[in-house]
C-alpha cells in the first residue's frame, strides 16, 4: 500500500471543499478535513485547512505535508491569496495555483522570484484524481492518539517512510522506543505500507497516557534537531528580528527562538525529525501583514 498527498489551500473554504469532493470522500473533520480516494493498492489523501485566515497555522501545516499543493485563488486577489502563495514557496512542495486569469498569477509569481509554482487556468483537468510525485523522508507524522479497549494505544497520522509491522521506533518528544503491533489503512489490516499513506497503528505495550504529547515518530535519534544552525531565506517585505517563531515543516510546528547571524541559528522548545527546510512564521503579525517570514535550509 502506498500514497499521495494533496492540500487544497484557498481564502474560500467552501471552493477548496467543492474541489476536494472531486478527489475523494471526507472522512476525517477537524483543523485538517481530510478526502480520501483508493484505487487499488494507492491511496490519495486531501486535506482542507480549516480557520484560515484567523489561523496561518493549520494551512503552513497543511502545506508541509503535502506532495503537492493546489492554490485556489479568489477572482478579485487580494493579501490572503498573496499569502498561500508564500505558504506555499515556503514549504518548498511543488504548487500549482488554478486561475481563471493565469497571466496574471504568473505576472505575481515572476514579480516574487517565487519558483516551485505553476500558474494554469485548465481547472478541470488539474482537480481531479492524480498520482502526485512520491516523498519519502524519515519519520511518521502523528496527530491523533488515543487507547482502544483490548488493543491498547493507537495513533493516527502519515507515514513518510516504509513501515512495517514489529518496527521499533522513537516517539517525538518522550524519547520512548515504540513497536509496531498492528498498521490499519482505511480499517483494513496491512503487514506494511510505503510512504505517504494514511495510518492508523496499535503499539505493543504502551499507554496512550505515556505517549500523549506524541507529533511524530523516527527510526532513529541523530534523525532529529533541536539547536541547529541554517540559511534563511528572508521575504523582502518581512521583517524579521531575534525573537520566538514557529518553525513548521512535515506537519510539526514547533515554537523556537531565532537568532541572526552569518547563519541563522535556532533553538526549539522541542525536538523536530531532521528535514531539508522549514517554513519561519510569525502568528503575532496582524492579519494582512507578512506572517510567513521565510524558510530555512539545512
Amino acid at each position: 500500500m502506498r500514497g499521495g498527498i494533496i492540500s487544497i489551500l484557498s481564502a474560500n473554504e467552501e471552493k477548496a471543499k467543492q474541489a476536494a469532493e472531486r478527489l475523494g470522500k471526507l472522512q476525517d473533520k477537524g483543523d485538517l478535513n481530510i478526502y480520501y480516494r483508493k484505487q487499488n493498492d494507492y491511496i490519495l489523501s486531501t486535506i482542507i485547512p480549516t480557520q484560515y485566515p484567523l489561523s496561518i497555522i493549520n494551512t503552513s501545516v497543511a502545506a508541509s505535508l503535502s506532495n503537492k499543493i493546489i492554490i485556489l485563488p479568489n477572482e478579485n486577489l487580494d493579501w490572503k491569496d498573496g499569502e498561500l502563495l508564500l505558504i506555499a514557496n515556503s514549504s518548498g512542495i511543488k504548487s500549482v495555483a488554478i486561475h481563471n486569469n493565469a497571466s496574471l498569477i504568473k505576472k505575481l509569481i515572476d514579480s516574487s522570484n517565487i519558483n516551485n509554482i505553476e500558474a494554469i487556468s485548465d481547472y478541470e483537468n488539474e482537480v481531479r484524481y492524480q498520482e502526485p510525485e512520491e516523498r519519502k523522508e524519515d519519520f511518521v507524522y502523528i496527530d491523533r492518539i488515543f487507547t482502544v479497549k483490548g488493543v491498547g494505544a493507537v495513533m493516527l497520522g502519515f507515514t513518510f517512510i516504509d513501515l512495517e509491522v514489529h518496527d521499533k521506533l522513537i516517539a517525538l518528544p518522550s524519547m520512548k522506543q515504540v513497536e509496531i503491533k498492528n498498521i490499519q489503512v482505511l480499517d483494513e489490516d496491512q503487514n506494511k505500507v510505503g510512504p505517504g499513506v494514511r495510518i492508523g497503528i496499535a503499539l505493543k505495550n504502551l499507554k496512550a497516557e505515556e505517549l500523549k504529547d506524541t507529533y511524530a515518530l523516527i527510526p532513529e535519534e541523530k534523525k532529529t534537531i533541536k539547536s541547529f544552525e541554517g540559511d534563511l531565506v528572508k521575504y523582502p517585505w518581512s521583517e524579521i528580528k531575534e525573537n520566538q517563531y514557529h518553525f513548521i515543516a512535515g506537519g510539526i510546528a514547533i515554537t523556537g527562538h531565532l537568532k541572526l547571524d552569518k547563519r541563522a541559528k535556532v533553538e526549539l522548545n522541542k525536538p523536530m525529525p531532521l528535514l531539508k527546510r522549514i517554513m519561519v512564521v510569525d502568528v503575532n503579525s496582524k492579519l494582512g501583514k507578512p506572517r510567513v517570514v521565510g524558510y530555512l535550509n539545512l
